[in-house]
């Protein structure tokens, strides 16, 4: 087959076509004419845009553990996702193969894990921090005199 055959098969603009293009616009508007960029349905990639800067508006207001936290559950989705979909392939396939996609899915289980795990010793250290900033205040504080009635029977013998 020569390379015209291969163009015309494949609808692929050969190299003199492309090179008599002199700018940007018209060898766009070449390659568009020739139907061989097929574009997104306007509606789709707006809805999906709209999605996208609704997620960074909500990243952006939420503070660095809630960042972490949405972090973490889009990878621990995504492992789940990767590990159910190579469990799948795993199934139907046969032979060796079947226990190296097998050996792969179990990686992506692990990372599900992991990241659950870390998420909740994120939180653990968190309320583990809280807790000690509670008990410092605490011995900090000074008992008050209004705290103590004046009558408790009490009697201070020898005051300096």
């Amino acid at each position: 087959m020569s390379k015209k055959k291969l163009n015309e098969e494949f609808n692929v603009l050969s190299n003199e076509e492309i090179e008599q293009c002199d700018d940007l616009k018209t060898a766009l508007e070449l390659i568009n004419k020739e139907n061989i960029i097929t574009e997104v349905e306007p509606i789709e990639a707006k809805k999906f845009i709209v999605k996208k800067n609704e997620e960074l508006k909500e990243l952006s207001k939420s503070d660095m553990v809630e960042k972490t936290d949405i972090e973490l559950d889009e990878i621990s989705n995504q492992a789940d996702q990767a590990f159910y979909d190579l469990m799948d392939i795993a199934i139907n396939t046969q032979g060796k193969a079947c226990g190296d996609i097998a050996s792969a899915a179990n990686n992506f289980l692990k990372i599900k894990l992991e990241t659950r795990i870390a998420k909740m010793d994120t939180k653990i250290k968190q309320m583990n921090l809280e807790l000690q900033r509670q008990k410092l205040e605490a011995s900090k504080k000074e008992p008050d005199a209004s705290e103590y009635p004046e009558d408790d029977g009490i009697i201070i013998i020898n005051p300096k």
